[in-house]
């Protein structure tokens, strides 16, 4: 019999958490103190029995921002993940009305995004931070339809997000999909907003660039969307509140034109993802490898 990797037992785990929540989570986990003693509880086992996940967030956190996280710190991290994992779960079933008033933003940096979508369209950039659901949500509930590009680790993975995305209103593409990038660059003159996840690239290739003097390896999507179709493009962090999310925006991006000008446009938006996430580190949701030198 052909043994069974450790990963294929968590991917068929975390398919079966996935679907449980979806299926119960709108009846179950609709008060948000069930949701929140679910991620003390999730937070204190993690405590108690650490893995190479955990690891892997501190050391990024550590290269990310010179302070290497302890354990209060990677027990808020690791309750934020959670809420992400269980609002995923209700925010479907929010109100438009519900998900506008769990967030605030940065009025400057919204009336630009709004100015620029009755103009030449725009391109957020988001890092992995808060809820950047939440965040498209919102969009989406205040008269901006969001296209986005969904990493495709397997087909029912991807089927399963796809559906939950658009029913928050989103146009999702694959990052295998050949034509995602001519679907987005469509999609902007037919006056959607363009919002990409974009501090980690889905297969390793891209730009290269620094984060606080550290080589990283960017994706340069959002600048080639924005400088392509002519939209305005800024940076978007989503970090947690109490009570929803805050949305802070970058300065607008400086459009410049050749290889060279697509990564120094690029590495405007890393210097806003490392800035945006010194703030509140714990809210980084990347627990894989992210710096080049990490295994």
């Amino acid at each position: 019999m052909t043994p069974v990797s450790a990963e294929r037992v968590v991917a068929a785990a975390n398919r079966a958490v996935w679907a449980a929540g979806w299926r119960f989570g709108p009846r179950l986990l609709r008060s948000r103190a069930v949701r929140n003693r679910l991620g003390h509880i999730a937070a204190t086992l993690a405590t108690i029995r650490p893995n190479r996940y955990l690891g892997h967030w501190q050391r990024n956190v550590e290269i990310a921002t010179g302070q290497r996280p302890g354990v209060r710190e990677t027990r808020a991290a690791v309750r934020s993940y959670m809420r992400v994992m269980t609002e995923s779960f209700v925010l479907p079933q929010w109100t438009p009305a519900e998900t506008v008033a769990k967030v605030t933003t940065d009025p400057a940096g919204e009336q630009r995004l709004r100015d620029a979508m009755a103009g030449p369209g725009a391109v957020l950039a988001l890092p992995h931070l808060g809820s950047w659901d939440h965040a498209g949500a919102w969009a989406c509930a205040t008269g901006m339809a969001v296209s986005t590009v969904a990493e495709q680790l397997g087909v029912a993975e991807f089927d399963a997000f796809k559906r939950y995305r658009e029913q928050l209103g989103m146009r999702i593409y694959s990052h295998r999909d050949p034509s995602a990038l001519r679907g987005l660059c469509s999609d902007i003159a037919a006056g959607r907003l363009v919002c990409l996840v974009a501090d980690r690239t889905f297969d390793g290739r891209g730009v290269a660039a620094t984060w606080r003097g550290n080589p990283v390896i960017a994706a340069p999507g959002p600048a080639y969307v924005a400088r392509r179709t002519g939209a305005l493009l800024m940076g978007c962090a989503a970090r947690y509140t109490d009570q929803g999310i805050h949305l802070a925006f970058s300065d607008p991006v400086e459009h410049r034109p050749g290889r060279d000008g697509l990564s120094a446009m690029t590495q405007d938006l890393v210097d806003f993802y490392a800035a945006e996430i010194s703030l509140k580190p714990t809210d980084w949701h990347v627990f894989q490898p992210f710096f080049p030198d990490q295994p």
